[in-house]
């Protein structure tokens, strides 16, 4: 046995999620060039040139020196999750080289899904901050600064007329202000919904169908790569994203209870026309097909609510943008003799 000093959790290496990929996607390659899964393992970890990553990693040696299982073997590097594990643990009984296959697909599956995902929450927050900050900024800089160089009517009804602008001007930017809390209210309640798993609706099925396709996608693969449907949905009830772990979750339930594969994928977030097809499987093999076929369905359902939320984010920032533009342009144009008058007062001043 190869000594090693116990590693504090930590003290360990970061294995980032590409990482793992390029791992599994490494030995894919010694398998595909005939050697065995546990030499391929080991050439692997040995092959790998940061000294605390080997290090880390040794346990696996360990472990194949013993005798162990490939796949349990893997367990012992410390980095994949139980899905990937289950998958592999499978490949040992239906092969090694698909279920290598299958454990990379499902984590470059999640990794898209992230990527995705936070890519659209950025361009949305973006856009938010950018209408927040629209009226506030009129409100607090650019009106009192017209205030400030304006030179006020001195006949009596002009006057009138020119306090009876600013203050339409104000109420305007009040209003905005005041949608624009309104929205910041329902984005916020938005959120905790999607935080706590509450039923979507409207333009919220964008992340319920996103993450029913991983889920549907992860489920194909491990099927595929011999995993029952008692693990698939005891793994994915913990590992799958967003709504998509919830379904897998009462999925697992009512497996639990004896209920039969076919009834108890009839959860809550399946749509009517998918049932009929959950339903009709005969067997594994037709249930990963079947996890393919709606993935694709909720990934082209996904794309159309993340290009309506990015459209409408869109929209409403230039909205709120040219509304603010527009009650700042109204004033200038209204009062630009006596706010240039200011100006040219101003620059005698220095």
């Amino acid at each position: 046995m190869r000594s090693h000093y116990s590693v504090r959790p930590w003290q360990r290496e970061y294995f980032s999620q590409g990482y793992k990929i390029a791992f599994l996607n490494a030995m894919n390659l010694r398998l595909q060039a005939g050697e065995s899964a546990g030499r391929a393992l080991k050439a692997v970890i040995i092959a790998e040139n940061n000294p605390a990553k080997r290090r880390d990693m040794s346990p696996a040696l360990d472990a194949l020196d013993q005798g162990e299982l490939v796949s349990h073997a893997i367990g012992k590097l410390g980095f994949f999750d139980s899905t990937v594990l289950a998958i592999l643990g499978a490949g040992e009984r239906s092969g090694m080289r698909d279920a290598i296959n299958a454990a990379a697909a499902h984590l470059s599956v999640r990794q898209a899904w992230f990527r995705q995902h936070a890519l659209v929450m950025f361009i949305l927050a973006n856009e938010m901050i950018s209408a927040i900050f629209a009226p506030v900024l009129l409100y607090t800089e650019i009106l009192p600064w017209i205030r400030k160089h304006i030179s006020e009517p001195s006949a009596p009804e002009a006057l009138l007329k020119y306090h009876k602008d600013m203050a339409i001007a104000d109420n305007l930017t009040l209003g905005l202000m005041g949608l624009t809390a309104l929205l910041v209210i329902v984005g916020a309640v938005n959120i905790y919904r999607i935080s706590r798993l509450s039923a979507p609706t409207g333009i919220l099925l964008f992340f319920a169908d996103g993450a029913m396709a991983v889920g549907f996608k992860l489920a194909a693969a491990m099927l595929k790569a011999g995993v029952t449907i008692e693990h698939v949905a005891r793994d994915l009830s913990t590992q799958a994203p967003g709504w998509s772990r919830r379904f897998w979750a009462s999925v697992y339930a009512q497996l639990q209870l004896a209920v039969e594969p076919a009834q108890a994928l009839l959860q809550q977030g399946i749509y009517t026309e998918e049932r009929s097809l959950l339903a009709s499987h005969a067997n594994a093999k037709q249930l990963a097909e079947t996890c393919l076929v709606l993935a694709g369905g909720r990934e082209h359902r996904a794309k159309r609510g993340r290009d309506l939320l990015l459209v409408g984010g869109t929209l409403l920032t230039v909205a709120y943008i040219f509304m603010t533009l527009g009650v700042a342009v109204w004033i200038y144009l209204t009062y630009d003799s006596t706010l240039s008058a200011g100006l040219d007062a101003m620059n005698h001043e220095f």
